[in-house]
């Protein structure tokens, strides 16, 4: 039997995602995969970025009741209104089988509340956020609220972080969306009728999974319950083959060959003084380099303080390591694209960074040009490194093979054209989510020594492998010829 108020905000998410999650979530939550840790991260983020939301409401009152105390909170949120109290944590309301805890509730001075929803986002996006502040402009108007402005606060990406704690009126920026909020909870009924029709039907609705429903915008915690049994075929019988003009094109590279990998972090919350919310900071990188003889040496560097910007560094240390002759191999436009970035950045390298790549004069020029700046004309100065993506210009258009059919990603490449090594599955860090937060973790003052030194190695193990699985994947597919 469903209780008095089965929907919530969260629940609602979920419906418009799709209706069986909804089903399993309010029926037989015990199939859920537990969240990620990528999955959790982002949770631990918005719960700071509230906690920072909230100092700027100086005498504050928190509802404290939890989850499973829904009617005491209901209450108590009640007695705070009734006492005048100006601000309140965690509001809680109930109305048409949905309960709703509001982020902020602020009395205004001319009468009524502003209803306050946080978000740790760079921005108000529509297609994210209105379902979300629209259910809850539904619940505490119905609920007898006056409700007179509806807020979406959200981080500002135009703050600098100077080091310290963080600035709550400047880090934090507010989005108005009262119009938008009222108009969609004049449509909520139905969905709320629909939705209550969904859980008390003798049987859950019928999906068809597919990547479309299941992982956007996030994936479902019940996606391997729904997928269970489903195996799709690896084709690891299946030898691939490789189109004889990309594998000519790769033979005349220009040695040595450099594969390059670059690691990024965009934390919402800045981990280093002197970067905003979001930015993405370079962190690591590793370069294979494959001479025409064969030989093969390494390089890496890897972050080792948040005390400042470790941008510069990062360049000079990169520059250093790749020198001016052969051919800077990457497996996406990402590496490219990053260096556009610190040449607009860092003024200082621009001119060693060009002389380095001069491909990149004209995406410098037009960055520049975009804020305002004039790149001065490009340098005559002869050689320099030339590029080549091996993951676009090469597996995506001269390798056939099922386990490739609509993806190229070096990890799907990996089994197929680099066997030898290690699958990612079975290093310490197995994805860019997970060195981003290794990262963090590594660069905590609070994270034990020995702690530290196990993340730095497992993240320079991951990085490599990347450099190395694009030699196995060059060396593959020149043979296969």
């Amino acid at each position: 039997m469903l209780s008095e108020a089965p929907l919530s905000k969260s629940r609602y998410l979920r419906w418009l995602q799709c209706p069986l999650r909804l089903y399993l979530d309010v029926h037989h939550r015990e199939l859920a995969t537990p969240p990620a840790a990528s999955v959790q991260a982002r949770f631990d983020v918005g719960h700071r970025v509230g906690a920072l939301a909230r100092t700027r409401y100086p005498g504050g009152v928190l509802v404290e009741q939890g989850p499973h105390q829904h009617a005491e909170a209901v209450a108590r949120t009640a007695d705070l209104i009734r006492s005048g109290t100006r601000d309140i944590f965690e509001a809680a309301f109930t109305y048409d089988h949905v309960k709703i805890r509001a982020d902020v509730l602020h009395a205004l001075d001319g009468g009524g509340f502003e209803l306050v929803e946080v978000k740790s986002t760079s921005r108000y996006d529509p297609a994210k956020h209105l379902p979300d502040v629209g259910i809850q402009a539904y619940v505490t108007l119905g609920a007898g609220l006056d409700v007179r402005r509806v807020t979406l606060m959200h981080l500002d990406t135009t703050y600098v972080w100077p080091g310290g704690p963080y600035d709550p009126e400047r880090i934090l920026a507010a989005t108005d969306v009262t119009a938008e909020a009222f108009d969609y909870a004049r449509n909520m009924a139905p969905h709320v009728a629909e939705m209550i029709a969904i859980l008390e039907a003798a049987e859950p609705p019928s999906v068809q999974p597919s990547d479309a429903i299941c992982r956007r915008p996030y994936e479902c915690e019940f996606y391997a319950y729904c997928t269970r049994g489903i195996e799709p075929p690896d084709g690891l019988d299946v030898e691939p083959t490789v189109d004889a003009t990309t594998a000519q094109r790769l033979e005349e590279l220009r040695f040595p060959l450099l594969f390059v990998d670059f690691e990024t972090v965009n934390p919402a919350l800045p981990l280093f003084p002197g970067t905003s919310p979001f930015q993405v900071v370079k962190v690591q990188w590793s370069v294979h380099r494959l001479e025409a003889d064969g030989a093969l040496t390494h390089d890496e560097w890897l972050v080792a303080s948040a005390d400042t910007d470790p941008q510069p560094e990062f360049l000079s240390t990169l520059l250093d390591a790749l020198g001016r002759s052969g051919t800077f191999v990457h497996y996406s436009p990402y590496e490219l694209t990053q260096l556009v970035d610190l040449a607009a950045r860092l003024p200082d390298m621009r001119d060693q960074l060009l002389a380095t790549l001069p491909g990149l004069y004209d995406k410098v020029a037009q960055r520049l040009a975009d804020r305002g700046e004039e790149l001065p004309p490009r340098p005559d100065t002869g050689g320099g490194l030339a590029s080549f993506d091996l993951g676009r210009e090469a597996v995506a258009r001269g390798v056939s093979h099922p386990a490739l059919a609509g993806t190229w990603s070096i990890k799907a490449a990996l089994p197929i054209l680099a066997p030898s090594l290690p699958p990612y599955s079975s290093l310490a860090v197995t994805d860019g989510d997970a060195a981003m937060l290794a990262t963090a973790e590594m660069l905590d003052p609070e994270t034990p020594p020995e702690r530290r030194a196990e993340l730095r190695k497992a993240l320079l193990r991951y990085c490599e492998q990347d450099t190395l699985a694009m030699v196995e994947i060059y060396r593959r597919m020149v043979s296969r010829a």
